[in-house]
């Protein structure tokens, strides 16, 4: 259903743009920061004010795991009279859908939109002089490949099994409970294509259409880019008082592609999942005549002579193994997921007169999360001799939640529970509504929220609370906070929300 805005925007033209980057005076006392409720996915609008002047406004990734272009756009309208028409700053953490998706839904938005300045991840950079850029890009885009040709090969040998079901009346129960399964792999599958694949068998190695589109306007408008890497501090002329600290992703690739220990690095587990070997180069190869598309020799596959006689007949056809290392395919998707998260753009901004930081991770997981702290140019710069990266969550007093409150998306002894402000808040961009149904095993991860909603005294505001058996409304309900703490904005419908806001203040 389409929804309207509640207040029709007013066109926004070259005469009613703020210019971005416009030199204002005043210090800054306080920031807002709008979460846009387009479903599970960020799309985060900050300004920062000096009195009722509004001194400076970053954008931070535009995406969702679902959605169509009518779904984005009374957002998007939304968002772009809310900006009066321009944004100082762009941040582009990571390239999954539920982060850049929107870019794609109505480029004219953000052709129209003013943009001083953009910021991606060092791993984005085409010419990073040590070329490990390029390497991993290079990786990733393998990785995509494969796990395009193996879902379409999955799915392909999926039906084939629902053919030679149908003729195997001996085998009817143990052929319906294999199809069962192979159709749930094949929805896990689709899952985590959604989010990491652009939907097309024949583009699925190439860059999702959110990040290419983004990119291609940027370079449409000469917007001036910075690729930034772990340890950059930057201060930027029109947003006096802030440094921007950025924390990963990691340079060092063992990182990028680090899991956790559940239970004492991140958060339990709700659902086990079991890694095998990966066969990137073997799905790369599928369905190539030369028959080189398993992971194992040809002297290990059967002859057209009496072993496959053998195994092709009646009630013996479970013992053939020509199929069962496509479910390495899962493993693949889940490395290629984390892979992704961990070369998020991490950054934490600090206000330089009251020490508070607002952090926002993108979607990064433990691996990135614990290289933040081997940060060598930051060693002992904190205070008391800390580590900088400690001491700026030691003062984080708002904190976007990672990865949709999974486990993996918040470290925990290296993470929240160095969170020692009494003033923290959080808001998480989970909405269990536009969700796939296997994500819902994870998201949200009942002991991180647990923890968040004791740390935060309640102050966790989430996209939407649908199904949530802890709700933190429950024990702080936001609206008692008043407007100029937190506030709704509703579509014309009264009940769709289209954004929530939170506000600090005594910067």
């Amino acid at each position: 259903m389409t929804m309207q805005i509640k207040k029709a925007p007013k066109k926004v033209t070259a005469r009613t743009k703020r210019a971005a980057g416009a030199t204002l005076t005043g210090k800054l006392d306080r920031v807002s920061i709008r979460m846009y409720c387009l479903g599970t996915g960020d799309c985060f609008v900050i300004k920062f004010f000096s009195r009722k002047t509004t001194r400076f406004t970053m954008m931070i990734d535009c995406g969702s795991c679902r959605g169509t272009s009518e779904d984005f756009k009374p957002y998007l309208q939304e968002l772009l009279e809310y900006v009066n028409g321009a944004v100082d700053l762009l941040v582009v953490t990571h390239e999954h859908n539920d982060h850049v998706a929107g870019f794609a839904k109505d480029p004219a938005i953000f052709r129209e939109l003013e943009i001083k300045e953009a910021w991606f991840a060092w791993t984005e950079n085409p010419k990073d002089p040590n070329g490990h850029a390029q390497e991993l890009l290079t990786k990733r885009t393998k990785m995509r490949a494969a796990l395009q040709n193996a879902i379409t090969a999955f799915k392909d040998r999926h039906e084939n099994m629902k053919i030679g079901a149908g003729g195997d009346e001996d085998n009817s129960e143990f052929n319906r409970i294999m199809l069962d399964n192979s159709s749930a792999f094949i929805n896990g599958l689709d899952t985590l294509a959604t989010i990491n694949l652009d939907g097309e068998e024949e583009t699925g190695g190439k860059p999702l259409p959110g990040m290419r589109i983004i990119k291609e306007i940027l370079a449409e408008k000469k917007v001036k880019i910075r690729y930034l890497s772990p340890g950059d501090i930057v201060s930027l002329p029109n947003a006096p008082g802030i440094k921007f600290n950025v924390l990963g992703p990691p340079t060092n690739r063992d990182f990028i592609f680090k899991d956790g220990k559940a239970g004492k690095d991140v958060f339990q587990k709700n659902l086990t999942l079991n890694d095998s070997a990966l066969s990137v180069n073997a799905f790369l190869s599928l369905n190539n005549t030369e028959r080189n598309d398993v992971p194992f020799t040809s002297d290990y596959i059967a002859s057209d002579e009496a072993p496959e006689a053998i195994y092709n007949a009646s009630g013996n056809q479970w013992r053939k193994i020509n199929d069962d290392w496509l479910s390495s395919a899962g493993s693949l998707a889940l490395r290629l997921n984390s892979h992704i998260n961990n070369t998020s753009l991490a950054l934490a901004i600090e206000f330089e007169k009251s020490g508070k930081v607002l952090l926002f991770p993108g979607d990064a997981e433990y691996g990135s999360w614990e290289s933040w702290h081997q940060i060598k140019k930051w060693e002992k710069k904190g205070r008391d001799g800390k580590h900088l990266t400690e001491c700026l969550l030691n003062r984080t007093v708002f904190y976007k939640v990672g990865h949709h409150l999974s486990y993996n998306g918040t470290a925990l002894e290296k993470g929240i529970l160095m969170m020692e402000s009494e003033e923290l808040a959080a808001m998480a961009t989970l909405d269990r509504h536009r969700i796939a149904e296997k994500w819902k095993t994870t998201m949200p991860n009942k002991l991180l929220l647990q923890e968040l909603i004791k740390r935060c005294q309640g102050k966790l505001f989430v996209m939407d609370e649908f199904q949530f058996a802890n709700r933190p409304s429950n024990q702080l309900d936001p609206h008692t906070l008043g407007k100029k703490v937190y506030e709704e904005g509703l579509a014309e419908d009264e009940s769709t929300i289209l954004f929530k806001q939170y506000t600090i203040s005594n910067l």
